[in-house]
């Protein structure tokens, strides 16, 4: 509180009048505060040592096993080694920059295939490779296809969900299209008609298969 005259009045703590009447001085130091600031001291200390002991329990057998091991063996050591040396080198390995082709490649080629064939339905979209949203789908559950077709799994019916993804994409003015397989799919099938229908109704496809690279056994040194 500030008194001036005869008025008093309070003062607000973000103003500058306040920080200048709040030094310590100004306030009577009571018997009890040093005595909680070292007590509230000790107790910090305590938990900062308990801590650091519980952290050197949990290291201590770990500890213990790996000097058990190269006292028993003394090729132990190395061999660690040189398997954590060969797993970092495999990891700096898959670590790479992308190329220019595969950075530009979803601005110059910006529509994707998707086909999806389960056991009750076949699905056919084309997504757009920027934004990730669905421009065109159809799919052989749909009550325009489910009702004339007999069947929504058939060899028909995949023909049909087909022509019917690439008129919709024409009429979206969507003439290329790039279709990946995913990884254990085969260009046969249900797959390989409903692909030839899209490529069959109009609507250009590059189908681009993934080399698959054999993966080098390691060797550790004897």
């Amino acid at each position: 509180m500030r008194i001036r005259g005869n008025l008093f009045y309070k003062l607000d703590r973000h103003s500058k009048e306040y920080q200048e009447y709040s030094f310590d001085f100004h306030r009577r130091k009571k018997k009890g505060d040093d005595a909680r600031e070292s007590g509230k001291r000790e107790s910090l200390a305590k938990n900062e040592q308990t801590k650091e002991s519980k952290r050197n329990e949990d290291s201590s057998p770990v500890e213990a096993k790996r000097t058990t091991l190269i006292a028993k063996n003394g090729k132990a050591y190395t061999l660690m080694n040189d398997v954590s040396g060969s797993v970092a080198e495999e990891m700096r390995k898959k670590v790479r920059t992308l190329t220019f082709n595969q950075l530009t490649a979803p601005y110059h080629e910006p529509f994707c295939l998707d086909i999806h064939i389960s056991n009750a339905s076949a699905r056919a979209s084309v997504i757009h490779r920027g934004t990730s949203k669905v421009v065109a789908v159809a799919h052989s559950i749909s009550k325009d296809i489910k009702f004339d077709m007999g069947s929504t799994r058939n060899e028909a019916t995949c023909r049909a969900v087909g022509q019917i993804l690439a008129q919709r994409a024409l009429e979206d003015d969507i003439h290329n299209v790039v279709y990946t397989p995913r990884r254990g799919e085969r260009l046969e099938g249900k797959l390989q008609i409903v692909l030839q229908s899209i490529i069959d109704s109009g609507l250009s496809v590059k189908v681009k298969l993934k080399q698959r690279k054999h993966k080098k056994k390691l060797s550790l040194p004897q």
